[in-house]
């Protein structure tokens, strides 16, 4: 209690500046012993004590000196200059009071380890260092003094000197125990202020990870409710490209379409990335690929828009073909179409180039190579070059207006490499262009037959296999979305396409029939796909079917739940034609020979 209200009069407060509110206290501590100090000595040696000549006037003056610098610096907020000077003070009287009591052992001398404890509590070991010297000159004053006569008026007697010490002695406790007390209760306070600011950081921690979790529910909404729709526009989209009877009007017309859904949902993804980026939630998918054929196909991807503007594009690989790294392709190849998609954008004249190289020395078995993205576009202002990697930012609003995006796809950019252990940096003028710099660590490795066999043309050629198909999906575009697409890549007499609306409904077909393969949405109501899928493999008909989970459900954490639960393989919304012909021809082709197989491998066994 003494203490606060000393803190209210010094206006510290441990709380708010535990170290100013310390020495604050400390220089209160000072002035009041070396007042008490002054003005106890003066007393005992002119009433109690036949003291030596002058040494009482010398502790009314420097209790009156004292008093009146504590006092003057403490009002002024100025608690060092306070102990500084009141340490020269203290040096002063006791180096007179060693001169004084030469012959002697100066009483004062026990006002030492608390003048020494305070000066250790305000600024550190470094002051107790620096105490070294003084003290040293001090103890040889005495020492040097020891030799003078006992008698005269500067002889003391023994049971004066001893009255003395327990005096001075006395006060030198209580020197030590304020000294703790102003500490003790400092830390009590800031003990007290950090538990209060702990349980405040423990409430804000708990409303953010609240806050965290509503905005991945609603994006992961927001998600699968955008991407319902699209699927339906998307889907019915590339079967209407497929009708050969369509004019060169309808076919621009079903191109834009095709074009402005797959910018939407590449919004969307970007924003799904940035979300799972800042959630520490992307988990690199590590494979052995060919990094010269992943330049040069999404090179060739951006070259047609390029060269439509008038610019050229150019791609140097100094690494060689084929160029065998582990690494994660698919987040490479949004990195890489991130960067060319903005040269292409801010480009309108001159070249675009690419280029690939080997940098520096191979460490732990990685290659430092290097990835720059040049063009010769309107260029990054000084001033805007370390925000562009910020999140939703663009140069200016005009830009925003002039060429559109969102000013997600730098950021993504910069957070996956940061992912992949390396770094993204930027070299840019005004009207003179961009260079984009990406230095990855990557392992080089030997070419291999498999990885060599991945590469090849998609196949579009329609699959010629009879089969009964189950398309399961609340809403009924989708099912008529996705029952056209099945009919444009299965062309055989035999193919039966039948449509559920939810998961009870498939479940009682798959019970009367037997079907090959079962298209299975996830989030339907009454019964989901999860809960229909383990419920068709308990029938008799169905139970070998390939289910695949079709779902808006589109992260590399859902897939992996799905598969792990029970489905065969799985497809995310907005469907793309190619990856459902993947599947079906899997299911209805590749799986149906490896069937055919067996049974005459058991034959020949027996035999």
């Amino acid at each position: 209690m003494l203490w606060r209200r000393i803190d209210r009069w010094t206006g510290a407060d441990p709380q708010i500046d535990f170290d100013y509110a310390v020495k604050s206290r400390i220089a209160v501590a000072y002035t009041a012993i070396f007042t008490l100090m002054g003005l106890v000595n003066a007393g005992v040696l002119a009433f109690v004590l036949d003291g030596r000549p002058g040494m009482a006037e010398l502790g009314l003056v420097s209790a009156a000196i004292a008093a009146t610098v504590g006092i003057v610096g403490l009002r002024l907020r100025r608690p060092n200059l306070t102990i500084i000077v009141m340490i020269a003070l203290a040096s002063l009287v006791l180096y007179a009071a060693a001169w004084a009591n030469r012959g002697s052992f100066p009483p004062a001398t026990l006002y030492l380890p608390g003048i020494v404890l305070g000066a250790y509590i305000a600024w550190g070991a470094r002051a107790a260092f620096i105490a070294i010297l003084p003290l040293a000159a001090y103890f040889g004053l005495i020492l040097g003094t020891a030799d003078y006569s006992s008698t005269g008026p500067l002889g003391f007697r023994p049971t004066e000197l001893l009255n003395m010490l327990v005096a001075a002695g006395s006060l030198s406790c209580v020197w030590i125990v304020l000294f703790g007390s102003s500490f003790r209760s400092a830390t009590t306070d800031a003990q007290k202020a950090l538990t209060e600011a702990n349980q405040q950081l423990e409430t804000a921690l708990i409303s953010a990870q609240q806050a965290s979790r509503a905005k991945s529910d609603f994006i992961a909404n927001m998600s699968h409710e955008v991407r319902t729709p699209l699927n339906g526009v998307l889907g019915m989209t590339n079967v209407l490209q497929a009708d050969a009877t369509l004019t060169d009007e309808h076919r621009r017309s079903l191109g834009l379409i095709d074009d402005s859904g797959k910018a939407l949902l590449d919004l969307l993804n970007d924003i799904l990335d940035l979300s799972k980026i800042e959630a520490d939630a992307v988990e690199l998918d590590t494979r052995t690929f060919d990094l010269a054929a992943l330049i040069h196909n999404t090179s060739e991807h951006w070259r047609l828009q390029a060269e439509t503007k008038g610019v050229a594009l150019a791609v140097s690989n100094q690494l060689g073909e084929p160029a065998f790294v582990t690494g994660d392709p698919i987040r490479l190849r949004q990195v890489i179409n991130n960067l060319l998609g903005n040269a292409v954008k801010f480009t309108h004249n001159g070249r675009i180039s690419v280029s690939l190289a080997a940098v520096g020395e191979v460490r732990d078995g990685k290659t430092r190579v290097r990835l720059a993205v040049r063009d010769t576009g309107i260029g990054i202002p000084g001033n805007k070059q370390a925000a562009i990697f910020d999140p939703f930012s663009q140069v200016d609003a005009t830009v925003t207006r002039r060429y559109g995006g969102t000013g997600l796809g730098l950021a993504i950019c910069r957070r996956l490499v940061s992912k992949m252990d390396g770094k993204i940096t930027l070299s840019s003028k005004m009207g003179r262009g961009s260079t984009f710099t990406v230095d990855l660590p990557l392992e080089r490795v030997a070419a291999s037959e498999p990885e060599a066999a991945k590469r090849g043309v998609v196949e579009l050629t329609p699959i010629e296999a009879p089969g009964r198909i189950l398309v399961v999906d609340d809403v009924i575009t989708n099912q008529l979305v996705i029952k056209a697409m099945v009919q444009q890549i299965i062309k055989a007499d035999e193919l039966i396409v039948d449509c559920a609306s939810g998961g009870r409904e498939a479940v009682n077909k798959a019970t009367s029939m037997a079907y090959d393969v079962v298209l299975m949405d996830i989030q339907m109501p009454e019964m989901d796909g999860v809960s229909a899928m383990q419920c068709i493999r308990e029938t008799r008909k169905s139970a070998d079917a390939r289910i695949i989970a079709v779902t808006a459900l589109a992260s590399d954490d859902h897939r992996r739940e799905f598969l792990a639960a029970g489905f065969t393989d799985y497809l995310p919304k907005p469907v793309e034609i190619s990856e459902l012909r993947r599947v079906l021809k899997s299911a209805l082709v590749t799986d149906r020979r490896s069937e055919d197989v067996r049974p005459d491998e058991s034959r020949a066994i027996r035999n």
